[in-house]
């Protein structure tokens, strides 16, 4: 599983045989039944992973209720980032929509490859800049548009998203309740 990974950063920059040998030795494969939680709120993210197959969601409780603040899936990158980079504990919690298998990299870890290969601290800036300019999207679409304009964005978009997305996820993602969520979709 873990050449998924080499391949995918390969991709990005090739990378010397070093430090692809230094992946992996230190990239661990995380197996997650659906329902299992990647992370708590309250507990400090310890690791990046990459998703190599599943889906999970990232939410947030308001009160009890939760709210969805992503869905992620093969070749994303997750973690709670304020959590992950301050090292404190977040108010994310993190859980596996499908089984999912990951590759996860520990935050020293991360920190060593950064500091001793070039090619892995370019990885890690394209990364992120990936990440970036995909929360930008989401923000635009989640709070600048009607309800109805974020559902149809998910439509042409991100199609395969609503066969593996239960609807009450996706009503709190799209931050409608789930019978407006009900009217949008008969509108369509």
């Amino acid at each position: 599983m873990i050449a998924h990974v080499i391949e995918h950063f390969n991709s990005i920059c090739s990378m010397p045989k070093e430090l692809v040998a230094e992946l992996e030795r230190l990239v661990e494969i995380k197996e997650l039944k659906k329902d299992d939680f990647l992370l708590r709120a309250g507990k400090a993210s310890n690791h990046a992973s990459w998703i190599l197959k599943g889906l999970v969601r990232s939410f947030y409780l308001k009160n009890t209720e939760e709210i969805t603040t992503k869905f992620l899936w093969e070749g994303a990158t997750i973690t709670s980032v304020y959590s992950f980079y301050t090292r404190k504990p977040g108010n994310e919690n993190i859980i596996a929509l499908e089984d999912t298998t990951l590759a996860m990299l520990r935050f020293d870890d991360l920190q060593y490859l950064y500091k001793n290969y070039p090619a892995f601290n370019y990885i890690g800036r394209v990364i992120t800049e990936q990440y970036l300019y995909i929360l930008e999207i989401e923000v635009y679409n989640l709070r600048k548009q009607k309800a109805e304009d974020r559902y149809r964005f998910i439509v042409k978009h991100l199609p395969d998203l609503l066969q593996r997305v239960p609807l009450k996820y996706l009503a709190t993602y799209l931050g409608m309740n789930l019978e407006t969520l009900s009217r949008v979709r008969a509108r369509k």
